[in-house]
């Protein structure tokens, strides 16, 4: 989404400075370290190539996750760009001030027109989606309010959900297959198989909890993601079908190799046995246990996060609504754009203007005689502002607990991943040339005196103790830096959630018309006429006003908001709805049906054209007052003659 600039601030400030200190704190740490470690490198590549060149490996290793953890950090702690077209609208907005903004996030608008009339009609909430799949339904009805968390939010708690049931499956499948291979059913390998599997579970443990790890994707999570059972019944397949497999195709294997070189199969089968015992005890299970008590408490830090996120949401869905009949002689058209550039235009917040989600297009059906009908609809949604959501000081305390434990679990696996270089180092001069001649000579006198099986007891465990302790520490470390991860995403997606506050609006208009004329100063010494047409509409409108709380997840960058914006909460909102109705009603009653002379100058030659017309009727009028004049006195002289003759 582009930047546009405006100089009327819309109050939405960075929600990851925190975060983003601890992190750039965090790399710059894992940064000097590397550097230390590749100047000590640098110093032994010239005496030992090989010792200089590992650390020089795992050194720029670190010092690119420093640098990456620092530049992200910093990053976040920049300026937090925020335009007048901020945040992504809630369906396709058809305002022209905003084609360009329109176009561009129109692949990450969260609902069409159509869906938002639906809602607000019906009073209804599609964004709270049925969950899919048994595991999610389990869930949903273990932590009923969940159902109205924002999709990113219930897909963390769906993956960590997931995460325990396919723990837990592990550990029942790991007892059923020490009982298949302990008691003989996996045949004579059995026992030798067990470490074996021992080793793919918690492999497979490590994976489930990495995948559960993972952090908000702004793509995949645009919705909500199934849990099914099937998971559980393939674990379990997969546990008691495959040991069954191995010891058959390994008891096979032994046997053809021992045909083959002339050894029984108890020879070798006592061979493995000497193997497993001289190597260190790796305890795949114990792994597991650890695995099991540390993501208790990383899960007890979401849960309550969780418990306390899910104690504000209030998933209303109530609406003020208008429905009215008004008789008023005015033209369809005017109601539409007073409503269109005064009612709602007024309505803006800090002049931004409104989302447009249907445009106001009237449609006007003329019949015979000056009649006709017309309807129109309008959905518009005014400027969303922040909501600042207020969760208690024990959920932030908890949140920045998870944000400091996850960033010094970083730095405890960078410590980790040093001791990984060195003991590969010991490793590698373990199996120099120099030392394996100088274990060939000393197992020559074992081999002498105790056998095959001493001399590869002594080499075994010689070597064994230093690849076991490089695969302790990777898997320490692997598992360290899971949880490390697990905690810090955890933490950034309640850092970035902002739920932003807004009116919505839904315009019906439905009604009838009919023409009439009407004339004014048609008398008979009227000198100035006023003819009108006269448009007496029926009009039925349907209005719908609500509160709507959205919620949307940012981010550090360019795409800091481009995000679908989910509505969670539908508020009624009488005064809003009394003020538009009022305005509509207020235009209504002030209009003019007749027109007249508002112009000074118009008015002044108003009045001499009215002058004149005085002036030109006063002549005939003084002529008709001497006739009359002439004829009494006319009678007068008749009347007297008359006397005079009698």
């Amino acid at each position: 989404m582009a930047f546009d600039y405006g100089s009327i601030d819309l109050g939405l400030k960075n929600p990851f400075k925190k975060e983003g200190r601890v992190t750039a704190i965090r790399g710059g740490v894992q940064s000097l370290v590397a550097l230390i470690l590749l100047f000590m490198a640098a110093g032994q590549v010239k005496s030992n190539p090989v010792n200089g060149w590992v650390l020089v490996i795992v050194g720029a290793a670190l010092l690119v996750s420093g640098i990456r953890a620092l530049s992200g950090g910093i990053f976040a702690l920049l300026r937090f760009f925020v335009g007048r077209n901020h945040p992504v609208s809630l369906a396709f907005n058809h305002s022209k001030s905003e084609a360009s903004t329109a176009s561009q996030e129109k692949n990450e608008v969260a609902y069409t027109a159509s869906e938002l009339e639906e809602m607000l009609v019906g009073r209804k909430n599609s964004t709270f989606l049925e969950p899919k799949g048994f595991l999610a339904r389990v869930l949903h009805s273990i932590f009923p309010r969940l159902l109205y968390m924002p999709y990113p939010i219930r897909n963390m708690a769906q993956a960590q959900f997931g995460a325990w049931v396919s723990t837990l499956t592990v550990i029942l499948s790991y007892i059923i297959v020490a009982f298949i291979c302990l008691s003989g059913f996996a045949g004579d390998m059995g026992q030798e198989l067990f470490p074996m599997y021992s080793a793919i579970a918690l492999l497979y443990t490590l994976v489930v909890w990495r995948s559960a790890s993972r952090g908000i994707s702004r793509e995949a999570q645009k919705s909500v993601a199934s849990l099914t059972g099937g998971s559980i019944v393939k674990t379990i397949v997969f546990s008691i079908v495959v040991p069954l497999l191995l010891g058959l195709g390994l008891s096979l294997g032994v046997e053809f190799f021992a045909k083959q070189g002339g050894s029984s199969l108890d020879e070798l089968i006592s061979v493995s046995a000497v193997l497993a015992q001289a190597l260190p005890n790796f305890s795949p299970f114990l792994y597991i246990l650890g695995i099991v008590i540390v993501g208790s408490a990383c899960s007890f830090a979401v849960v309550a996060m969780l418990r306390f996120r899910s104690e504000v949401a209030n998933p209303v869905t109530e609406v003020s609504e208008l429905r009215d009949n008004w008789q008023e002689s005015v033209h369809p058209k005017e109601i539409f754009i007073n409503l269109d550039n005064l009612v709602m235009a007024n309505r803006r917040y800090k002049e931004v203007p409104n989302r447009v989600y249907r445009e106001l297009d009237p449609n006007l059906v003329e019949q015979i005689d000056g009649k006709g009908s017309f309807t129109g609809e309008m959905i518009q949604e005014v400027q969303p502002t922040v909501r600042p959501v207020d969760l208690g000081d024990r959920f932030r305390w908890i949140r920045d607990i998870s944000l400091y434990v996850g960033n010094a679990l970083y730095l405890v696996v960078t410590a980790l991943t040093i001791w990984v270089a060195y003991s590969f180092i010991d490793i590698i001069q373990f199996f120099q040339p120099e030392s394996i001649a100088a274990v060939e000579q000393e197992f020559t006198a074992l081999t002498q005196e105790s056998g095959r099986l001493a001399l590869l007891e002594e080499y075994v465990a010689a070597g064994g103790a230093l690849c076991m302790t490089l695969i302790h520490l990777l898997l320490v470390g692997f598992i360290l830096h899971t949880f490390a991860r697990f905690l810090t995403n955890a933490a950034h997606i309640f850092f970035a959630e902002i739920q932003f506050e807004s009116l919505l609006v839904y315009f019906k208009c439905e009604g009838t018309f009919t023409e009439s004329k009407i004339s004014t100063g048609t008398g008979i010494h009227d000198s100035t006429r006023s003819e009108n047409v006269l448009v007496r509409s029926s009009i039925t409108p349907w209005v719908i006003v609500t509160k709507v709380v959205s919620s949307t997840f940012a981010a550090s960058g360019m795409r800091n908001l481009e995000y679908p914006r989910h509505i969670l909460e539908m508020h009624k909102s009488e005064r809003d709805l009394s003020e538009i109705r009022d305005d509509v009603i207020g235009f209504l009653k002030d209009r003019e049906s007749i027109a007249s002379i508002t112009s000074g100058r118009d008015l002044e030659n108003t009045s001499n054209i009215h002058a004149i017309n005085q002036r030109s009727r006063a002549v005939p009028m003084m002529e008709q007052r001497q006739l009359a004049q002439d004829e009494n006195a006319a009678g007068y002289l008749r009347q007297e003659s008359r006397d005079t003759v009698e």
